[in-house]
């Protein structure tokens, strides 16, 4: 593919007509070099914003045109390109982003114009991810400011592992090994999350931390699940069971209350008894004796003879044995219908507390049944985690094996691929020494044997790289290498922003276009680049005047000016907010 002509609907528009080989050159001048007006510069004339509207017309996605979209809604640009030694007219209009014209066939949508244009560009391996149309173009036309710091990173990729696939892609390198081993990471990845969310499952967690035996543990539940089985099959279930229980704890409340009274009545026979035979008996000698001491104490009231005494004490005492030989009976009648009763109620206790023992109830039928669910489902769980612990370290050591079996594969396929490698870093490491024929240069591909999503490590090195201007000459030789040593793409043009030739010294300027010179003259292949006029004035200096003429005199197919706004890109005064 080769870029012919860029156009637009609107007479303002400055028509950027490429030279169909060799070298075109869009210049940013000033026509006062010496003024002072600070607000006309190089910036804003437009040059940056032709590599952006090719990008447009080439499918970029619309969110990233917002500003165009709004400030420029009747415009249509045309962008007309080679391939395969016919021309297309490719045609996108600010009112309608979602659609792209492909000569005169009906509009498309962007998807269909990138599956449409990969075929005609790009020759991908089948069934392989994160290669297309749209991440690889830009090695060859570089759309931003960010698309200037990494040699290997003009897309700003998402992911190591897409830039990776890119440029193995253009490389020459096997992609499917890149995506085995991808493939082969995400299940790793994937694995090691299985085990992490066992690891924090709440029953499982203590088999971590305490270092348990799971296998230990499954057979106590299986023991302590057939003696609950055993146990519940034992149960009778009985549906009056709480009704018997609340009578046995009525009868047990009621016998306990007759054997206090039993006691008590015990204990009254036991005092009536000990009382009977302890009864006082005042002989005659006693009365006397008490006779004489009342005699001389109250003789005038003292009437009584000795023997009516001992009559009264007599009868005293008969009636005395009397009375309490009468309770005795009574309290032993008593104490035997209670002891009768207590016998009764104990009896009654036996049978409530036999039919409970050989019962339950059935609410604690179910309470057991549920703790049986529960440890079996303990032990499910612990099965489970033994059998997913299993198939993660079979699976784990499956993955190591096959990060070994690939990395020997990858190692004998570089080995094989040498001369084909060798051919891109020779191209590189002669770009750059003729830049830096001091310092250590080249492109090195590596097979990374890490457990990580990358199959090779690519870097395109000039030694102190580091440095704006050996960067820049890094991403000039790597852009070059892509071109003409590229594998499988029909591009035949590199696209370069003035912001490349910033920070290079003039003598590396100079030497640039002197290599496009000789690169591109009288090749099929086409170098685009947009070019300051302080960056000319530079490499004048150095340069012949000859060559001067000849290399950029000669092939400037445009020059804007800041003079004024019809001098610029657009031809009309509108800021459309691109970097």
């Amino acid at each position: 593919m080769k870029l012919i002509e860029l156009s637009a609907n609107k007479e303002s528009f400055k028509t950027v007509p490429f030279n169909k080989s060799g070298l075109s050159f869009i210049v940013a001048k000033q026509k006062n070099p010496e003024t002072s007006d600070n607000g006309k510069t190089y910036n804003g004339v437009g040059k940056s914003l032709i590599i952006l509207i090719i990008h447009f017309c080439l499918g970029a996605k619309k969110e990233h045109y917002t500003s165009f979209i709004e400030k420029l809604p009747d415009w249509v640009f045309y962008l007309t390109v080679e391939i395969n030694d016919e021309q297309h007219v490719i045609s996108r209009k600010m009112s309608e982003p979602t659609k792209i014209y492909f000569d005169d066939e009906p509009a498309m949508t962007v998807d269909s114009f990138y599956e449409k244009i990969r075929k005609l560009v790009f020759s991908f391996p089948v069934d392989t991810q994160y290669l297309t149309f749209r991440n690889t173009l830009p090695f060859f036309i570089r759309p931003l400011k960010k698309s200037y710091v990494d040699a290997d990173n003009p897309s700003n990729f998402f992911t190591e592992y897409q830039k990776l696939m890119v440029n193995a892609f253009l490389l020459g390198l096997d992609t499917n090994l890149v995506q085995e081993k991808y493939k082969l990471r995400k299940e790793q990845e994937r694995v090691e999350e299985l085990e992490k969310n066992i690891k924090n499952d709440d029953l499982l967690k203590e088999f971590f931390t305490q270092d348990k035996d799971v296998n230990l543990k499954i057979i106590d539940l299986e023991d302590e699940i057939d003696k609950l089985r055993e146990s519940r099959e034992k149960y009778e279930v009985a549906e009056d069971y709480y009704d018997v229980k609340i009578e046995a704890d009525s009868i047990e409340k009621e016998l306990a209350k007759k054997h206090n009274e039993i006691v008590l009545l015990k204990n009254q026979v036991e005092n009536i008894t000990k009382s009977l035979k302890t009864s006082p008996d005042l002989g005659r000698d006693s009365i006397e004796k008490v006779y004489e001491e009342v005699k001389i104490v109250f003789p005038e009231n003292v009437s009584k003879t000795l023997h009516d005494l001992e009559s009264f004490y007599s009868k005293l005492t008969s009636n005395r044995i009397q009375k309490l030989s009468e309770q005795k009976q009574l309290i032993s009648k008593r104490l035997e219908e209670n002891l009768g009763k207590e016998e009764k109620l104990k009896k009654e206790l036996d049978n409530k507390m036999k039919y409970l023992g050989a019962h339950q109830a059935l609410d604690v039928v179910i309470k057991v049944s549920d703790r049986l669910k529960d440890l079996e489902a303990q032990k499910e769980k612990l099965q489970n985690y033994e059998e997913l612990i299993g198939n993660y370290h079979k699976k784990s050591l499956e993955i190591k094996e096959s990060f070994i079996k690939y990395a020997q594969k990858t190692e004998e396929y570089l080995e094989e691929l040498k001369p084909i490698i060798k051919e891109k870093q020779e191209f590189f490491r002669k770009l750059a020494k003729r830049f830096y024929p001091n310092n250590a240069s080249g492109i090195t591909v590596y097979n990374n044997e890490g457990e990580n999503q990358q199959r090779y490590t690519i870097e395109a090195k000039i030694e102190s790289d580091n440095s704006d201007g050996i960067n820049n000459v890094k991403i000039f030789c790597y852009d070059m290498t892509m071109l003409f040593k590229g594998h499988g793409h029909n591009v035949k043009f590199s696209f370069h922003d003035s912001r490349l030739f910033d920070g290079i010294d003039e003598k590396h300027k100079a030497e640039i276009f002197k290599v496009v010179n000789k690169l591109f003259n009288g090749t099929d292949y086409q170098y685009i680049a947009t070019v300051n006029q302080n960056q000319l004035n530079e490499v004048k200096s150095i340069l012949t005047e000859q060559e001067y003429e000849e290399i950029i005199e000669k092939n400037t197919i445009l020059t804007l000016t800041d003079e004024d706004d019809s001098e610029k890109l657009l031809g009309i005064k509108v800021d459309v907010g691109y970097e």
